[in-house]
């Protein structure tokens, strides 16, 4: 027995020696990435990117390891798990996402971290945990990548630039511009591209023509002869197609599609789309008219795409300096900064629906119903059933044929066979909706109940002795209080005229009759 027991020792304290030589006793975990700092290729063009780290286990033990991340801000991601087989590493990646065009020149920490959970499918007899710091770096400098991006700018609304002269306060400070996304969607989101990539920064007014415009844009070479589209737009300078290396030019020939027949018109302060005399050929080159400036020559031939909404006092004042050879100032007026100063509120209700898709675009409707498919959305809709009756108005907003229910027993006027519900059917009532009145005699329009003189006969009921039959001379043949023209009881042969005739001629006959015998006594 006692050699039993002492196998059994030895047994179990075999099961405690430390592992080989090069692995650690107890939990314990190295988490490493690829780079510290991460720079996105197009921080515009795309909102996401990937990393790649990896977990070592140095231990003698199959690790459960749990990973969580610290995204400062941008999109959440959930922990997860991986195992780690002894003396093993796994690499996984994180899919960072979730910034904003706003953030464009910020760095960004994100923080890994990996923790042992579980040793050989048990709790760990210790604690172990390793962290990564890493930099998201969005300072993506546009300017020398080529001023192109694969993204879109169409919430940006208004634009602002700042330009100087140089010279001591003489054109100095701010155009405001506001960009027409409706009109000119193509245009205008080009224009807030370049605004925010920082392309039309430190650039300058190549051509001023006083009383007329001055212009700018060209971000490449300063003098007219540059500039292209911030997007693919499918024109290769001017001509449509699907090579985007445009036959090995590059981006440095894209160009948009004219917008021209939008209906803005060059009016004074208005901002315009400059390009040589070919069709689609506007790539980033724009002109402003100054306040006493009005060119309708070129309505629909160039794009109109936005309006100086505060400071055209300043673009008047660049276009009156002094200019060289080809129209240049001969100080240059330099954009100092352009930038983003508002921005269109895409989801105004946050309901995840974008307003030009919502059809309820200021009021949350998730699920977008629409039961009369109007296109307004019924979170929203003053008419639901499309029958032409404010729902407020409406006994039943949501049935067509329905819009009343004049006795409220819930049955609409259209079904309901007694509206009024006074005991006679619809097609009998001569008042359908007048609970108080069911006929109308003289046809007046005005119900027996309430007309004082049902018959018309301008004799009022109350004297009236035939009060539903028209008899204006009133005549009673018998006397009885009952006019002849509704007495049944009354004799054909009575003469309406004259009703004592008949006694009259009686007492005269039996006069007479008395004379005559008394006038034969005596004889």
């Amino acid at each position: 027995m006692n050699r039993i027991v002492v196998m059994l020792l030895c047994l179990g304290l075999c099961s405690f020696i430390a592992p080989v030589h090069g692995q650690i006793s107890g939990a314990a975990v190295s988490l490493t990435c690829d780079s510290s700092t991460h720079t996105p290729e197009d921080p515009l063009g795309t909102n996401n990117t990937t990393l790649n780290c990896t977990a070592s286990n140095p231990t003698a033990y199959v690790e459960v390891i749990q990973v969580e991340v610290d995204t400062n801000g941008l999109d959440p991601i959930e922990p997860w798990n991986i195992t780690v087989d002894a003396g093993q590493e796994e690499t996984f990646e994180l899919n960072v996402s979730g910034w904003t065009p706003d953030m464009l020149g910020d760095s960004l920490t994100i923080t890994v971290e990996a923790t042992v959970l579980e040793l050989n499918n048990m709790p760990p007899p210790n604690s172990a945990a390793s962290d990564v710091a890493l930099v998201l770096d969005l300072e993506h400098n546009y300017d020398i990548h080529g001023c192109v991006t694969t993204s879109s700018a169409s919430d940006v609304r208004i634009v602002q630039l700042t330009v100087d002269d140089g010279e001591d306060g003489a054109i100095n400070g701010n155009i405001t511009i506001e960009l027409n996304h409706t009109a000119a969607p193509v245009h205008a989101n080009n224009f807030a591209l370049h605004t925010v990539m920082g392309c039309y920064d430190n650039t300058v007014f190549h051509r001023v023509i006083d009383d007329f415009m001055i212009q700018g844009g060209d971000f490449t070479n300063g003098d007219g002869t540059g500039g292209h589209a911030a997007s693919w737009q499918g024109y290769c300078n001017g001509q449509v197609t699907t090579d985007m290396n445009c036959g090995g030019a590059g981006h440095s020939a894209w160009t948009m599609p004219d917008e021209a027949d939008n209906g803005l018109q060059h009016l004074p302060c208005s901002v315009s789309m400059a390009k040589t005399s070919a069709e689609n050929t506007g790539g980033s080159q724009f002109f402003i008219l100054p306040e006493d400036s009005t060119a309708a020559w070129l309505d629909e031939v160039h794009t109109v795409f936005g309006t100086v909404v505060e400071g055209c006092d300043v673009v008047t004042a660049i276009s009156e300096v002094v200019t060289g050879s080809n129209d240049r100032p001969s100080t240059e007026v330099t954009i100092q900064l352009a930038q983003v100063v508002g921005v269109v509120n895409n989801d105004n209700d946050d309901d995840g629906i974008e307003n030009d898709a919502d059809n309820c675009p200021t009021t949350s409707n998730e699920q977008q119903a629409d039961v009369d498919g109007d296109g307004d959305g019924d979170a929203c809709d003053e008419d639901l059933d499309g029958d032409g009756v404010n729902n407020t108005d409406d006994a039943f907003p949501y049935d067509a044929n329905e819009t009343g229910d004049h006795d409220g027993d819930g049955i609409g006027n259209e079904a309901d066979a007694d509206d009024d519900n006074d005991g006679m059917n619809d097609t009998d009532d001569a008042f359908p909706l007048d609970q108080n009145e069911t006929t109308d005699t003289d046809l007046d329009g005005i119900g027996n109940n309430a007309d004082a003189d049902d018959d018309g006969d301008g004799v009022a009921d109350e004297t009236d002795n035939c009060p539903y039959v028209a008899n204006a001379d009133q005549a009673d043949a018998d006397n009885d209080g009952v006019g002849s023209a509704c007495d049944g009881a009354e004799s054909e042969t009575e003469a309406a005229t004259v009703p004592a005739l008949g006694l009259m001629g009686a007492i005269l006959a039996v006069t007479l009759a008395m004379v005559g015998r008394k006038d034969d006594k005596n004889d």
